[in-house]
């Protein structure tokens, strides 16, 4: 089995991947981190990750059966393209919206604080650990 290099924040991740293309971020509930796919391909996997211009997807199909057979599976993700996360310092202190998403209380990413559904964020930072950050976020319009 061929292993992927495990490292411990996006300035690292960013030696495995082509920093000029989005990838997907998935929670490894498995190995307790973050997967980082590109091209449809795990990359590396990671503690923490900062990405930029951010998207917040849920496959429906996967979602719904998961809820089913109430059995996890890989549905949800975070896009974005990874930047150094040295180098948003100067954000951490303000604006920012605690996300979570449990596939079987929420339909979609969601702000924690107003229960609006999220669509996409200027940055996300997500951590192995489950704790995911939105800043600039824009939400989805009620259906």
């Amino acid at each position: 089995m061929n292993k992927k290099p495990y490292v411990t924040s996006s300035h690292e991740v960013l030696e495995f991947i082509n920093p000029d293309k989005p990838v997907r971020v998935y929670r490894n509930l498995h190995r307790k981190c973050l997967s980082v796919q590109q091209g449809g391909i795990v990359r590396c996997h990671v503690d923490n990750i900062v990405l930029m211009d951010a998207k917040f997807l849920v496959s429906k199909a996967g979602q719904q059966k998961v809820r089913d057979e109430k059995k996890k599976q890989v549905h949800a993700y975070v896009a974005g393209t990874v930047v150094d996360s040295r180098k948003t310092l100067e954000l951490l202190d303000c604006g920012w919206s605690e996300v979570i998403y449990n596939p079987y209380y929420t339909d979609y990413f969601t702000c924690k604080e107003s229960g609006r559904y999220i669509d996409t964020a200027w940055f996300a930072d997500v951590d192995a650990e489950g704790s995911m950050l939105a800043f600039g976020a824009m939400y989805k319009c009620p259906t």
